[in-house]
């Protein structure tokens, strides 16, 4: 079982293609960087689903989403001088998205990971079974840890590379492997947990 199916990124791209794209968004934020209003709506317009997606991904809250989304755009937006291009402009957004997430987790003190038998409720009533699959992909994202979560969202998800994930959560590449290990590892435990309790009704 994997969590691919919520995939959004486009990981097709040829290198070299990958490179003009990279090349035309860095216009794009350097013009963002001068305050050019045309550029700040296009990286609004670019990004924001995605940020507010990640954040209600590592909240597992949706209203709170949006805030995190709106006070990772400012920060950004205050901070582009800082980015220099070295990586991608998704891969420093999203650093700054996921630090804001932990940071208000830390001052709610909220528990680093939700009880089995809180976090597993199946949606048996889903007339759509792709929708009652996806909906169980994020109950069970919802069971694990914020770092683990954050780790798994951001490469199944989000399809970053691993070294984009470390540069997102400030660690080591290996780190970032161990802790996805981790993370399928009781994605998966969990994920048949919920299809057994399915299979009871």
């Amino acid at each position: 079982m994997t969590i691919q199916l919520l995939r959004t990124t486009d990981s097709t791209l040829s290198p070299d293609l990958a490179a003009e794209e990279q090349k035309k968004e860095y216009a794009w934020i350097v013009r963002c960087s001068e305050g050019d209003p045309v550029a700040i709506r296009w990286v609004l317009d670019k990004y924001r689903e995605r940020v507010v997606r990640l954040a209600a991904h590592v909240l597992h809250n949706p209203r709170e989403a949006e805030d995190v989304a709106q006070d990772a755009f400012v920060k950004a937006f205050r901070m582009l001088s800082q980015y220099r291009g070295d990586s991608s402009f998704y891969a420093w957004l999203y650093r700054i998205v996921v630090n804001l997430c932990l940071d208000r987790m830390r001052r709610k003190s909220v528990s680093s990971e939700i009880p089995l038998d809180e976090g597993l409720l199946v949606h048996k009533a889903a007339p759509d079974v792709a929708i009652d699959h996806k909906l169980s992909v994020e109950q069970v994202l919802n069971t694990l840890s914020p770092a683990m979560r954050a780790a798994l969202v951001l490469r199944e998800i989000e399809g970053l590379e691993y070294s984009e994930i470390a540069k997102v959560l400030g660690i080591p590449v290996g780190t970032v492997r161990s802790r996805l290990n981790s993370a399928r590892e009781q994605f998966r435990q969990r994920w048949l947990a919920i299809q057994d309790e399915a299979n009871h009704v």
